[in-house]
């Protein structure tokens, strides 16, 4: 298991394009928790992730 996070902060529509930009960069990684918080007009998205061992 290789646990990461991605963290991506901005203006709704903003992270929705990096969010996008990142899963689909990244396929086949399972999604273990998402956080999400709102401070003015920006949102912050916190995903921690689970890609898979590359092969050896």
């Amino acid at each position: 298991m290789s646990l990461r996070s991605f963290v991506v902060r901005g203006l709704a529509k903003e992270v929705e394009e990096q969010l996008d930009k990142f899963l689909n960069s990244h396929p086949g990684i399972e999604i273990v928790h998402m956080g999400q918080s709102e401070s003015s007009d920006c949102i912050s998205v916190v995903l921690i992730v689970d890609e898979p061992e590359p092969f050896a």
